[in-house]
């Protein structure tokens, strides 16, 4: 009896042993990238950097990793980021071109079958985009029936997939909504194009049968932008307003947006994402204040993130003083001759429109500054001061040397870019803000608009 309870005990402290050694792994992530981008590699949990290595001149980094959760990460070489499915003990060797950033991306070590499959759904949903569009013109019995043939075969290399390899039911749940959720997505953007019209309104239930599958509360996915951008498009549908139809009625439609996501989200993350996503978008296509402050109102009584309560509550009140007859914010800038200059000092004889550019977007760059050129050609009344978005002054610079001179055009770089695009409340580089020569505001419009906006003396 007693060697029964010595040997039950040996057991418990073996099968804790076993559990700590196996939690206690160390996991190793590292590489080779060609043309580099970067200096940096960073690995990142639910967007907290875990983990930065410095890239070496050939490419080479190392990370090494303790005792990690298993689960969804993804590493991050700006600009570009991609996602890690790593279990405690895997050693990931990837390498990449960062020129040709996915179709390059390559894994092998500990862990890589996982990793590479990943990849491949993620290439193939793009693979797929066009043909996805070819069948938004179908009826919906017909829609549904290509969208589930695709998704069968998907889930049917899958399975063969899972046959072959081991995997644990956390790396099972990411990669079957990796597959899943941008075809479900397309269900829901054909049902908003569809919204406007009475064959969507009559349908068979069993055409939202795919709904049931997703879990809205899925801790794990709270950062997973296919997992959030389903939710979001189902925020859209799920209003009881039609957008295409009643226009007017933007504001009900995104407090329907809101309250659904109010009655149907329970996790604290995953619902202050989607909220702060509705506010931010919301805010930034809002023209009238009045219906801005009924939709705060609300959202506030929603919303219990400190943090993005304070961050939408900021983005109001910069909304607010970027009206028409307010004077352009106060931003500090840098002078082609590295002068720094806050904005309201800047002597012009005429009324002026500021543009925003940035040396990264090369075809944004070329048309901004064709479309100013076009504009002065025939318009000489106005000045352009063109601020740029970078934080490198000698690249802006360099860059400076192969743009077309004019007097009636400046240039300037963003002192501190974060907050200059708050304060501008820069959403797209495509806003244009026009003021008198003495910096008051006289609209707010896009450069898509210029050739036909008329701007009064």
């Amino acid at each position: 009896m007693l060697k029964n309870k010595y040997l039950i005990f040996l057991i418990i402290v073996l099968a804790f042993s076993c559990d700590f050694i196996k939690k206690n792994k160390k996991s190793y992530f590292s590489g080779k990238i060609i043309k580099k981008t970067n200096d940096k590699i960073s690995l990142l949990k639910d967007q907290v950097i875990l983990k930065e290595s410095y890239v070496s001149k050939e490419g080479i980094f190392y990370m090494s990793l303790d005792s990690i959760k298993d689960g969804l990460y993804n590493f991050k070489h700006l600009p570009e980021f991609q996602y890690l499915i790593i279990e405690n003990g895997d050693s990931l060797v990837l390498r990449l071109n960062a020129v040709d950033f996915d179709e390059s991306l390559v894994f092998t070590g500990i862990g890589s079958p996982k990793n590479n499959y990943l990849i491949d759904i993620f290439l193939n949903h793009e693979n797929e985009e066009r043909f996805i569009k070819s069948l938004m013109m179908k009826k919906p019995s017909p829609f549904r029936k290509s969208i589930d043939s695709l998704l069968d075969l998907k889930i049917s290399k899958f399975k063969k997939f899972k046959k072959n390899n081991k995997l644990n039911y956390t790396s099972i749940m990411i990669m079957e909504h990796a597959i899943k959720l941008p075809l479900y997505s397309n269900i829901e953007a054909y049902i908003s194009g569809k919204k406007q019209n009475n064959v969507i309104k009559n349908i068979n239930n069993n055409f939202y049968d795919y709904r049931d599958e997703i879990d809205f509360n899925i801790q794990e996915l709270s950062n997973f932008k296919p997992y959030l951008d389903y939710i979001i498009l189902r925020t859209n549908n799920q209003s009881g307003i039609d957008l295409n139809s009643l226009s007017n009625l933007y504001l009900q439609f995104n407090l329907d947006r809101i309250n659904f996501v109010n009655s149907s989200i329970s996790n604290p993350v995953i619902k202050s994402q989607i909220l702060r996503y509705i506010a931010f978008e919301y805010l930034l296509k809002e023209n009238i204040l009045i219906n801005i402050d009924t939709f705060l109102y609300e959202f506030l009584k929603i919303s219990v993130n400190k943090k993005n309560n304070i961050e939408i509550k900021q983005l109001y009140e910069n909304i607010s003083l970027l009206q028409k007859g307010n004077y352009i914010p106060k931003i500090e800038l840098t002078t082609v001759i590295e002068e720094n200059i806050f904005i309201n000092n800047i002597y012009s004889n005429k009324p002026v429109i500021y543009v925003f550019w940035s040396y990264d977007q090369n075809s944004h760059q070329i048309g901004l500054f064709n479309k100013i050129n076009e504009f002065l050609n025939t318009n000489k009344k106005y000045n352009f001061h063109c601020i740029n978005i970078n934080s490198d002054v000698e690249k802006w610079r360099e860059y400076l040397v192969f743009i077309k001179k004019n007097k009636n055009i400046k240039h300037f770089i963003a002192n501190d870019f974060s907050i200059m695009s708050k304060k501008m409340v820069l959403n797209n580089l495509n806003k244009i803000i026009i003021t008198d020569s003495k910096g008051k505001i006289r609209s707010i419009s896009n450069i898509s608009s210029l050739k036909s906006f008329y701007l009064g003396d």
